[in-house]
């Protein structure tokens, strides 16, 4: 069962997200807040989780639609 989020929770990635080879340090904030930096970085890019929960539902609804026109575009050629 999931608990209230009453204090940050600061976690980094496994993995360089760029040629740079900086880590990004995500954190899960009161208030249904996330924020992302780079490792060694002070500057932070925040969202509401409602917000980046939907822009990540339409990019996945978007990716399936692409592959499903795709299909659809190889069975006609055929």
């Amino acid at each position: 069962m999931p608990t209230e989020l009453r204090k940050s929770v600061v976690r980094r990635c496994a993995e360089p997200h760029d040629h740079r080879q900086k880590r990004l340090v995500v954190a899960l904030e009161p208030g249904d807040v996330i924020s992302f930096r780079e490792e060694r970085s002070r500057k932070r890019f925040t969202a509401p989780l409602s917000r980046v929960f939907r822009q990540v539902v339409i990019w996945n609804v978007e990716a399936e639609r692409a592959l499903k026109k795709g299909a659809k575009q190889c069975v006609k050629k055929s």
